[in-house]
């Protein structure tokens, strides 16, 4: 295999790793811009200040035609730059091998589209690293906490990042990898800077103090010990009575709080959120709950990089009665019930496994491909009923739920299916391969059966 050109950022003092033939060395930042261009992969090498190493990762990371390339340290430089970085590595060897891994991937990259969009930039940096995730990282000192420093540098522009890897997530290019923290917002200006007050349960006031109570059985009032000295003996200042025994004479009440402003008493003070950004104050139920999560590409992200956006090619289909997957498959739970209370009230549920169309649209092109699942949308159209729904849940998998449909009549939608094989490639030529599963009630009906278990066996049946 022909060796990968590196450039390497030398810093001052020692370096780790030797010189070789295909290792480009440049020494300031400015010389970065002639070489950036036809490198393969990028090394910092040096015991020089860490300031220099993390300007030269920012610089990799936001130029487009650099920022998904390989770039390895020789030492870690701290966690938020190591997440901008692929990895330590402790060899020249090492480095070689893991650049070509990212690079064959990269390979498959559709290389135009990283100047057009920072969506694909974000993409194409994901698919070149099958195990690798989008990471949070901690700015203690900012409103929001968390943030994504990989994504801010490969974005490139000044934007709200965080929107936009959540719009990323709606759309089904990204998906969550693992939950890294849960934090509260407040709800009036989303910011996590949050103070946790006791408050008065009367009038809200935080000048409380905590006090021990007497109850005279005497006369049944209750007040603040120090209220009952007198003399150095307890008396009750209402009745006068000398208390003397605990339990017979007197006793303490439940109430410990008493509030400076209003005088109320009270056992438990009320909790209340007050944020240091907008002065809010918020109960705990009230404040917004935000989840930070790590994460990885889709199937859906992966055929983006490959091909450009290819999700809209499969998106025709959801034209035919498209609801939501979990509306779907609480309809679906809902008809089970109806049809084993309501045997005669037959239920079909057919799963369509289409081939992955990004090849097919490399070899007859993006439009060409468009024209092929859209004439097969408006074909599946005329075939089913306005009482008929569909749903995806991977990419090219199509659900279709046709309420009261026997066998006999999901025998003959299922014939008329398998004949689109070719009438939808007509005048193009390109037959479109799916496979197809089917589940009629209550012939196939299983004890326990669910939406949830009749779905993953048919999805089994597709992948068989």
């Amino acid at each position: 295999m022909e060796e990968l050109r590196f450039v390497r950022f030398r810093l001052k003092g020692e370096t780790f790793f030797p010189d070789r033939p295909w290792i480009s060395d440049i020494t300031s930042l400015e010389a970065f811009a002639d070489l950036a261009d036809g490198a393969d992969a990028f090394l910092i090498d040096g015991e020089g200040p860490v300031a220099d190493g993390r300007e030269f990762i920012r610089l990799v990371r936001s130029r487009w035609d650099s920022c998904a390339k390989p770039l390895f340290l020789p030492t870690s430089l701290g966690e938020e730059d190591d997440l901008l970085a692929d990895c330590v590595v402790s060899s020249l060897d090492e480095a070689l091998g893991r650049a070509r891994e990212i690079n064959a991937r990269l390979a498959e990259v559709n290389g135009e589209a990283l100047r057009e969009s920072k969506d694909f930039r974000l993409l194409a940096y994901l698919f070149a690293r099958p195990d690798g995730a989008l990471r949070p990282y901690r700015y203690p000192f900012t409103p929001q906490v968390y943030g994504y420093p990989l994504a801010d540098l490969l974005a490139g522009e000044n934007g709200d990042t965080l929107f936009w890897i959540q719009t990323l997530k709606e759309r089904g290019f990204l998906t969550r990898a693992s939950l890294v923290d849960r934090i509260r917002l407040c709800p009036q200006c989303a910011c996590s800077h949050l103070n946790y007050i006791d408050v008065c349960t009367n009038c809200g006031s935080i000048d409380i103090v905590r006090r021990e109570f007497i109850h005279c059985f005497t006369c049944g009032r209750v007040g603040p010990s120090e209220d009952f000295v007198q003399e150095n003996h307890l008396r009750c200042p209402f009745c006068s009575t000398r208390l003397r025994h605990l339990g017979s004479d007197y006793d303490h009440p439940l109430e410990s709080y008493s509030c400076n402003a209003c005088g109320h008493r009270f056992i438990e003070a009320d909790v209340v959120a007050q944020c240091f950004c907008c002065r809010t104050r918020s109960r705990p139920d009230e404040l917004t709950v935000k989840a930070i999560n790590s994460y990885r590409i889709s199937e859906s992200g992966k055929t983006s990089a490959r091909v450009g956006s290819l999700e809209d090619v499969y998106a025709l289909l959801d034209s035919l009665n498209y609801v939501v997957p979990a509306y779907f498959t609480q309809l679906l739970d809902w008809l089970i019930l109806l049809n084993q209370r309501y045997a005669d009230e037959g239920l079909t549920l057919l799963a369509l496994r289409f081939a992955d169309l990004a090849p097919l649209s490399e070899r007859i092109g993006r439009q060409r491909t468009i024209q092929l699942v859209d004439g097969l949308a408006g074909r599946l159209r005329q075939l089913i009923r306005s009482t008929d729904v569909s749903t995806r849940t991977a990419l090219g998998t199509l659900w279709l739920l046709l309420p009261r449909t026997d066998a006999a009549g999901a025998q003959v939608l299922s014939r008329r299916i398998r004949e689109l094989r070719k009438l939808a490639a007509e005048g193009l030529g390109v037959p479109v391969d799916f496979r197809m599963a089917a589940f009629t009630a209550p012939g196939d009906f299983i004890e326990g059966d669910n939406a949830a278990r009749i779905m993953a066996r048919l999805t089994g049946e597709l992948e068989s």
